[in-house]
């Protein structure tokens, strides 16, 4: 049995827009590792804390922004010099699932106080 297991679906139905799309995979990892964390974001990259995960895997993460615009947005991505290059933005509610290459990462919020859950397993 596979250690981690997860899923995703997708509809669409917009005009002459109609499809679905779901996925499931699993994968296993070598060591039982988790890091979950909850962050209240500003402006300016935050970064996260992986200094307890030995090697980085997957990474799974929600906004946790309760406004409805589309402008509500948070965002993950590398840390590289202090400056940050964006991967996944994310609207209010929305998630993301992707593998972590090694290095630095950090989150921040089109504006201060937007939240960010993310959780992190070791490979």
């Amino acid at each position: 049995m596979a250690d981690v297991s997860f899923s995703a679906s997708l509809q669409i139905s917009k005009d002459n827009l109609a499809g679905t799309f779901a996925r499931s995979s699993t994968t296993d990892i070598a060591t039982a590792g988790m890091l979950v964390h909850t962050l209240t974001l500003g402006t300016t990259p935050t970064q996260i804390s992986t200094a307890t995960i030995g090697s980085l895997g997957m990474a799974f993460g929600q906004s946790l922004v309760s406004v409805t615009q589309a402008t509500a947005t948070v965002s993950i991505g590398r840390l590289v010099g202090g400056v940050m290059h964006e991967s996944a933005v994310m609207r209010p509610g929305e998630a993301f699932a992707m593998r972590l290459a090694p290095g630095d990462y950090a989150a921040k919020g089109a504006a201060a106080g937007y939240r960010i859950q993310v959780v992190i397993l070791e490979e």
